[in-house]
């Protein structure tokens, strides 16, 4: 085929795609944007009791079941690797595709990762059982995305906003116009922040946290420890030229939650109702921790079994509100002045993140 052919067919190809967003861009989009806050829904994550306390779950874990990406590593080797590190729920979110596994080791809770388009807007969707695809693919204004964002919330789907500072695809005055998404991606490959969440919450817009290892190879050490013997398959080969680093086992949630039914994991995310962890090294043991919450007199206080180096309750625009030293127990109790106040722990090992709570109104 000759070279103004191939130049001919593709740019017949884009044009359809750029005519076809275009056509999106003007049909699908939201009237409405942030208005009014369920403020109760924030004042304390915790205050649900549950029967299971800190079960860890690993989210955002890309496979090779999606066509584009067939190196990656299966659905059962990734479970492998974090069922032998803990994990008791795992999350897969392959682009656009609900993937599991043939025979689950874990708690499952389904979801898909939206967003195949240019600028990375890319979104975690868990507790639905169909994915939905990215209709923009070029451009999207805050309304188009907003239409996104409430088309998923109405299946009753936990709506994550993933790495926004990556390639400044969710920048603060975006995330100040949008409502009605979950969490933020607050510790994750790309970059660990949140000050850039307190920015957002200090605006009163507020978002729990996710932290998330958007898994996309585990690291060959790891991968050539679980895999099966035999003629040596396209993962081993991919693995042995590309030498993949990868993220995993290093951001996690620890959920509180009655079982380990989906509904239920997918109740305390909506609620909150968990922890943000971010390990210094995968290696590394996990501190061991206790309840985080909120009593009837606005005290907010925690107790662990392991004693961290320190524990700082933050509040608007990143103010150290309380700082203690060495102590597995402490409380802070909320001022009329505080808007909200989130609980962060240092160990020598991890970094772990509250979820806000916020002052009523």
């Amino acid at each position: 085929m000759k070279r103004s052919k191939i130049i001919f067919l593709v740019s017949i190809f884009l044009g359809i795609f750029v005519l076809g967003n275009l056509f999106t861009w003007a049909i699908f989009r939201a009237d409405t944007f942030r208005s009014s806050v369920d403020w109760e829904k924030y004042s304390n994550p915790y205050k649900r009791n549950t029967n299971l306390k800190l079960q860890k779950a690993g989210i955002h874990l890309h496979t090779n079941r999606t066509w584009f990406t067939p190196g990656r590593n299966t659905p059962e080797e990734i479970e492998t690797v974090y069922a032998a590190n803990g994990y008791k729920i795992i999350g897969f979110t392959d682009y656009e595709r609900v993937t599991s596994p043939d025979s689950p080791k874990l708690a499952q809770i389904k979801g898909f990762e939206w967003g195949t388009n240019l600028r990375k807007r890319h979104l975690s969707v868990l507790g639905i059982d169909e994915a939905s695809y990215d209709l923009f693919p070029f451009y999207a204004d805050p309304e188009n995305l907003q239409w996104v964002i409430d088309k998923l919330e109405s299946k009753n789907g936990f709506v994550v906003i993933n790495h926004p500072t990556l390639n400044e695809s969710f920048p603060l005055k975006l995330l100040s116009q949008l409502k009605e998404y979950d969490a933020l991606e607050v510790m994750s490959p790309f970059g660990d922040i949140p000050k850039f969440w307190d920015k957002l919450l200090s605006e009163k817009h507020p978002s729990f946290c996710m932290a998330s290892d958007d898994l996309h190879y585990l690291p060959r050490d790891e991968y050539m420890r679980i895999r099966t013997s035999g003629i040596p398959n396209w993962r081993d080969l991919s693995s042995e030229i590309y030498k993949q680093e990868g993220e995993s086992l290093m951001r996690y949630l620890l959920v509180n939650t009655d079982s380990l039914d989906e509904k239920e994991i997918l109740r305390s995310l909506k609620e909150g109702n968990y922890l943000c962890v971010r390990k210094m090294e995968r290696s590394l043991e996990e501190p061991k921790l206790g309840p985080v919450g909120m009593n009837s007199e606005n005290e907010i206080h925690f107790d662990f079994q392991d004693t961290p180096i320190s524990v700082d309750f933050i509040g608007q625009n990143s103010e150290i509100l309380s700082h203690t030293s060495y102590q597995n127990k402490g409380s802070y109790s909320m001022k009329p002045t505080d808007l909200y106040v989130r609980v962060q722990v240092i160990y020598p090992t991890a970094i772990i993140l509250s979820n806000p709570f916020f002052q009523k109104p």
